[in-house]
């Protein structure tokens, strides 16, 4: 075995250029598509539909960024979008931490049981329960309110299973030393567990941000007012309304996607260590 140790090494390293390739190309299937999208969107739009289509814009443009600031009326509408994806994600990661607590600290009658039917809510596609969700919200008078967009989704059985599989790499014995030491529930849930469990919370804001900033089906029924609407349903405007103009759209998505990015950028250290930690896939 310790002859062949080195001639399989040399394998190993041989197969790097063969790794290195495949990584290359997954990376250039996602990122391509991205810049494809930065560089459309300050094309002219008789470049844009040119045949053969060019990669780099032969005149550089900045008039579909200022066409598309000025019919989003984009102050307003990345207003609404940042302070609904804000709340929604901290009230959703706020609960699912309560109730990942609850369900991997504390022992009760009947707990992996109701814990179970949380998750089998993960099962359900939304669209089987959207239309009696907007019966709700409009039953409770929130229609067309930025309430109805964060009420339904306090918390996420999804986030909720994370914080519960990490909560049980925490010892016991640290939560009842800080319980000898006179320590309260909720004392040691916000200074003991939250700052243990600051990788995976970071992973699940930067999801959670992405995913409610993207968020198209739910603010496309709720909300009805233009003064109310989120970014990812003023977007589809410009298809709709104004017809296909492929320059507002990529300068709208391109405006789209800087804060998710600057969102990532911020927590990009600690979602890296928190996948590590989780081996979230």
């Amino acid at each position: 075995m310790a002859a062949q140790n080195p001639r399989l090494r040399a394998r190993i390293r041989n197969l790097y250029p063969v790794n290195y390739l495949v990584v290359g190309l997954v990376a250039a299937s996602m990122v391509l598509p991205f810049l494809w999208m930065v560089l459309t969107s300050f094309k002219e739009r008789g470049e844009i539909l040119g045949i053969p289509p060019t990669f780099f814009p032969e005149v550089w443009t900045f008039s579909n960024y200022i066409d598309a600031a000025s019919r989003l009326d984009i102050v307003r509408v990345y207003w609404n979008t940042t302070y609904v994806s804000v709340i929604k994600t901290f009230i959703q990661i706020y609960f699912s931490a309560l109730l990942g607590f609850i369900f991997g600290k504390y022992n009760f009658k009947y707990k992996e049981i109701i814990f179970y039917f949380i998750l089998a809510t993960m099962i359900l596609p939304f669209e089987i329960y959207m239309i009696p969700l907007y019966r709700m919200m409009a039953a409770a008078k929130l229609g067309d309110s930025h309430l109805a967009l964060i009420i339904p989704m306090m918390f996420s059985a999804y986030s909720t299973f994370l914080l519960r599989q990490f909560m049980f790499t925490i010892p016991n014995d640290l939560l009842d030393a800080a319980r000898m030491d006179g320590a309260g529930e909720w004392f040691i849930f916000h200074r003991l567990i939250l700052p243990l469990c600051k990788p995976i919370l970071a992973t699940l804001v930067t999801f959670y941000f992405m995913w409610n900033w993207n968020d198209f089906l739910w603010p496309l029924i709720v909300i009805t007012s233009e003064s109310k609407a989120m970014l990812p349903v003023a977007l589809s405007g410009f298809v709709a309304e104004h017809g296909t103009d492929y320059g507002l759209v990529m300068a709208g998505a391109t405006m789209a996607t800087i804060p998710v990015l600057v969102v990532f950028l911020i927590f990009q250290r600690y979602v890296v260590q928190g996948i590590t930690l989780t081996g979230l896939k």
